[in-house]
């Protein structure tokens, strides 16, 4: 599996789980207030219970009339607000989680049975003065039971409220600890995924004649664990730093098996030998800072213009090559007079101290003749130095520009 569609099925895992997370314990906040709501009105309904219980002791004993009847009032507020709590833990059991949890829906429906058929009649009786009923002596032989039967309820409820947190918990950490997993599992797949690739080019390089003994030496000393070490080196052995082409070494190995390839397919190849005129005067008159950057601008001049496909090799100082994939010489030729047009640009519209002048000579890689690479380099060189030579002799261009220019 390709590390690009490897991270997005991992990444889109984790992303997964954390939402799974995160609905749970919403589910959670939202279910325990639920829960703590339904536990503080039953303990409502106890605390009515034995307050209505309370009054009605207050009322049978009670002979002033006047305070008889705040008392009988008293306790009619007590059951209407009994009456309310009830339907209330009614409503949350037939709305809620609660209903999940059967032994409160019984424990609730016996407590309302015992509630309307026994104690609620005998209340109103004393609420209505109709003391021959006894119906205080009957609250008073039920209460204890009837408020135990709440207590009972309150408890297993909190219990099954406890233990629905304790497994959202468990499942919080058991997804936690998937994410940890699946996370540990992307960073090493990852990881070598990346690795093998890197030490497939190490023996590739190794392989190639290019490098010499110093340089399999570092390789195989490198510790392989640094992959951004590893890339680091490679760049500093494949490219020239100055400039970002492909250094000597590296360059021609790469031409080489282009070379090869066009002689299996009979596709185009056309080499471009430049060297940079008066390079020397302006480091000597102006200093390196200005000769680096005659370098420079030099390069990125042909970069703009090449293909992607196409690549420069710096061969020495002031000597590159310019390798065209798939076109011919004459093709060659039109996009080296867009290169130098843009050098004529620079000279005309930036003020430096020095021209940009390069000299060139471009060969092709015939289909029908197969030439070995060194020997299309020199004829290359020698179609530049013919034209350097024209340049200086016959042109004598000034590369250092005068005070009055």
């Amino acid at each position: 599996m390709k590390i690009k569609n490897q991270l997005l099925i991992t990444h889109g895992i984790l992303v997964v789980l954390a939402l799974v997370i995160v609905f749970i314990n919403i589910s959670t906040y939202k279910s325990m207030e639920n829960d703590a709501d339904i536990i503080n009105q039953a303990g409502r309904l106890r605390m009515l219970s034995y307050n209505m219980a309370q009054i009605s002791n207050q009322i049978i004993l009670e002979n002033d009339q006047i305070q008889k009847d705040n008392l009988a009032s008293k306790l009619k507020m007590r059951i209407d607000e009994f009456d309310t709590t009830l339907t209330l833990l009614n409503g949350k059991d037939m709305n809620s989680n609660s209903n999940n949890y059967p032994r409160f829906s019984v424990r609730l429906e016996t407590i309302s049975d015992e509630w309307h058929v026994l104690l609620k009649p005998a209340y109103f009786s004393i609420v209505n003065s109709m003391p021959k009923d006894k119906s205080c002596e009957k609250i008073n032989g039920e209460i204890d039971a009837f408020v135990n039967d709440i207590n009972e309820m309150v408890s297993s409820y909190s219990i099954y409220a406890r233990e629905k947190i304790t497994r959202a918990l468990i499942i919080n950490g058991g997804l936690v600890l998937v994410i940890i997993v699946v996370t540990f599992y992307s960073f090493i797949s990852t990881y070598k995924g990346i690795r093998k690739p890197l030490k497939i080019l190490m023996r590739e390089l190794k392989a190639l004649s290019l490098v010499d003994d110093e340089v399999s030496k570092r390789l195989k000393n490198m510790d392989t664990d640094e992959i951004s070490e590893m890339s680091e080196y490679f760049n500093e052995m494949m490219y020239d730093q100055l400039t970002k082409t492909f250094n000597r070494r590296a360059g021609l190995s790469k031409l080489s098996r282009m070379a090869q390839y066009d002689n299996r397919r009979h596709l185009k190849l056309s080499l471009c030998f430049i060297d940079i005129n008066g390079l020397k005067e302006v480091n000597d008159q102006l200093g390196h800072q200005f000769g680096d950057e005659l370098i420079v601008s030099t390069v990125d001049g042909i970069k703009v213009e090449i293909r992607e496909e196409d690549f420069i090799i710096r061969m020495g100082g002031d000597e590159f090559l310019v390798v065209f994939n798939g076109i011919d010489c004459e093709t060659a030729e039109k996009v080296w007079m867009r290169i130098k047009h843009r050098y004529d640009q620079i000279n005309i519209e930036e003020n430096r101290k020095y021209m940009i002048s390069v000299s060139h000579g471009i060969v092709d890689y015939g289909n029908d003749e197969i030439s070995e690479v060194e020997l299309l380099i020199k004829s290359a060189d020698d179609k530049m130095y013919a034209e350097k030579k024209y340049i200086k002799e016959e042109l004598n261009v000034q590369i250092i520009k005068s005070e009055g220019h």
